[in-house]
């Protein structure tokens, strides 16, 4: 593309995670830059050429000297450029990164260590919008920032409050129970090794009247058929079906209206904690979910009320009757305080509409 850049206050990177950052700060003008090679800039590119040593950073640069923001954010927290952007001791602009799926101890969910931890590659930015405390303590040790527990932006606009003030609403006459699909077709051993705790949901729910609802995962209509076709194979007794709703962006109010949900490690998982409706999180022994678990995420350890890690059967049915029995006033009690660390809600995200708007003050007048 043989176009300068614009100028704009407030610059977003990038565009497969813009949303719904450009929408909430529309009235800013922001200006979205794509990383991922689909319009490359060939002004930016070119004033880049110096510093190629430092690859996309460089590219990423020339590109902000070009827009001149006050601002910078984005949600692509785990991509370790995002972190470099304050190297620069003459910059002026503020960044600002929003973080996009839960955070573990595992080594490919957060952020790498730069080479030199000490020096000017070090991770920093000016703010971290995280989803709990629970993800500070995990990222504090990887970044210097100043952090703001604000839960997910996604989550944050659906307007969860009505469920929590329901005055005519009895959970337990409802007939669905939902199970959180982590399914991905290249990655056959997070969900063959999930197969045991699939049959006994399976035999679990046979025993009753519920009908099973999966949330898809797949987004392809490959990935679909192939994820319909694992689950078919596993669910010989009880009903159930599958639904795909990741594209169309309904997997929220579909998390709604269930008796109960069961979750592997999923971000969605986490998130169902604020709808005030029973989950439970279930991973097998297998090594593969090292760090990837409940505790690599809450530091509460491998079993609890309505987490474990376990290929044991009767652990399962252990959970899914917890699930089935818990009244929501008990749920509460045993969720809520656990829900408070790993996801906050700030219904209108009001935290970071503050920030961006406090930043971005004089920019809107002038415009």
């Amino acid at each position: 593309m043989w176009r300068k850049p614009p100028r704009a206050a407030l610059l977003i990177i990038d565009r497969g995670t813009a949303s719904p950052l450009d929408e909430m700060f529309a009235h800013h003008k922001p200006h979205v830059l794509d990383i991922r090679g689909e319009s490359i800039n060939m002004f930016a590119l070119l004033r880049a050429v110096p510093k190629i040593r430092l690859g996309a950073l460089a590219y990423i640069e020339a590109y902000i000297d070009f827009v001149k923001p006050k601002l910078i954010l984005s949600r692509t927290d785990n991509n370790a450029t995002m972190w470099q952007l304050k190297r620069r001791t003459n910059a002026t602009y503020q960044v600002a990164v929003v973080q996009n799926g839960m955070r573990t101890k595992h080594a490919d969910s957060a952020v790498r260590v730069p080479f030199n931890n000490t020096g000017q590659f070090r991770n920093a930015a000016d703010k971290y919008f995280v989803f709990g405390i629970s993800a500070a303590q995990i990222m504090q040790h990887l970044v210097t920032v100043d952090f703001s527990f604000s839960g997910n932006v996604s989550l944050n606009n659906r307007d969860f409050r009505l469920k929590k003030n329901k005055i005519e609403f009895d959970r337990r006459k409802l007939s669905d129970v939902a199970l959180v699909s982590t399914f991905r077709s290249k990655e056959t051993e997070l969900h063959e090794t999930q197969r045991n705790i699939y049959q006994s949901l399976d035999a679990f729910l046979a025993k009753t009247s519920y009908e099973l609802l999966i949330i898809g995962n797949g987004g392809s209509k490959i990935e679909q058929e192939l994820e319909t076709q694992f689950f078919n194979e596993i669910f010989q007794k009880a009903k159930f079906r599958i639904g795909f709703f990741r594209v169309s962006g309904e997997s929220y109010q579909h998390l709604i209206m269930n008796r109960w949900i069961l979750s592997g490690h999923s971000t969605l998982g986490y998130e169902t904690l604020v709808t005030g409706v029973p989950i439970g999180f279930v991973l097998p022994m297998a090594k593969i979910f090292d760090g990837r678990d409940f505790d690599a995420t809450s530091n509460l350890g491998t079993s609890g009320l309505f987490w474990s890690r376990s290929d044991d059967p009767q652990e399962h049915n252990r959970i899914f009757t917890y699930l089935d029995t818990v009244s929501d006033e008990q749920w509460e009690r045993d969720s809520g305080w656990i829900r408070d660390q790993l996801m906050v809600y700030d219904y209108g995200n009001t935290k970071i509409r503050t920030y961006v708007e406090g930043v971005l003050a004089d920019s809107l007048e002038s415009n």
